[in-house]
């Protein structure tokens, strides 16, 4: 028989205000790689204030979710769950419990605080650093902020008189000229950086709003007396923009299954 949630986590509450640990069934994938959907994983009460990396039991928009304290932020607690990109950001109230051990569906038991749970914390973290500092550059702030910055040096780049700094863009690497793998890492992020003006589920606009950029750009040096037109130069803007909007479109899908 299936007990609602609510109930389920009252006993959980009154169990560990007596002071005993509880056992309970992890339901859902937002620990994953650490813990899985169906793992055992024992909780006890507070003994002392959660510290960043510690696995908390914690109450949340009417829910209790069991995530890692990635920060705190003077009396706030700012939790995430190891395979989510959004975080929560709870008081101590509201943590309940915190991890002590855990049982996978093959048997094996790890403790808090053994060199293998460690691991997979000091892991976890160091993943969720990186992965949040992309997003706050990728996300919606971050790109209305580098925006300005990037067309500006798009145009420095592509109209500015640099054939006279006499840097070699004529050499090759893996067999690909230098210049041309410039053009293609220009352009790459173009995708990113004009999202916000293409209307949803109509992609296409973004692609081809982002290739006329990159036609545009490359067709100007034609009118420059300084600058040389090379079509090799306008196909490579365009892989580049391609490549970009894939790239564009597998990571907002990713974001969006989280």
């Amino acid at each position: 028989m299936e007990v609602e949630n609510h109930i389920f986590f009252a006993a959980v509450e009154e169990r560990l205000r007596e002071g005993g640990p509880v056992t309970i069934v992890l339901r859902g994938t937002s620990m994953q790689p650490t813990l899985a959907d169906g793992d055992r994983v024992t909780l006890a009460p507070l003994e002392a204030d959660p510290q960043v990396g510690d696995v908390v039991l914690f109450r949340y928009a009417g829910l209790h979710l069991l995530h890692r304290v990635i920060a705190i932020e003077g009396d706030r607690y700012i939790i995430q769950g190891d395979n989510c990109y959004s975080t929560e950001q709870v008081y101590r109230t509201d943590i309940v419990a915190r991890l002590v051990a855990a049982h996978d569906r093959d048997g094996r038991a790890f403790t808090v605080g053994d060199p293998h749970w460690e691991r997979l914390s000091r892991r976890s973290l160091r993943r969720k650093r990186m992965r949040n500092t992309a997003i706050r550059f990728l996300g919606q702030k971050g790109r209305k902020q580098l925006r300005p910055w990037y067309f500006a040096a798009l145009a420095v780049l592509m109209w500015a008189p640099l054939n006279g700094l006499g840097v070699p863009l004529d050499n090759y690497i893996f067999g690909l000229r230098l210049d041309h793998l410039l053009h293609a890492s220009v352009f790459l992020p173009m995708p990113l950086f004009l999202m916000d003006l293409a209307p949803r589920r109509r992609w296409c606009l973004l692609w081809l709003l982002s290739c006329l950029i990159g036609l545009v750009t490359e067709g100007g040096q034609w009118l420059l007396p300084y600058r040389g037109f090379d079509i090799n130069d306008m196909v490579a803007n365009l892989i580049g923009v391609s490549l970009g909007w894939l790239a564009t479109e597998v990571f907002l899908r990713h974001i969006r299954k989280k």
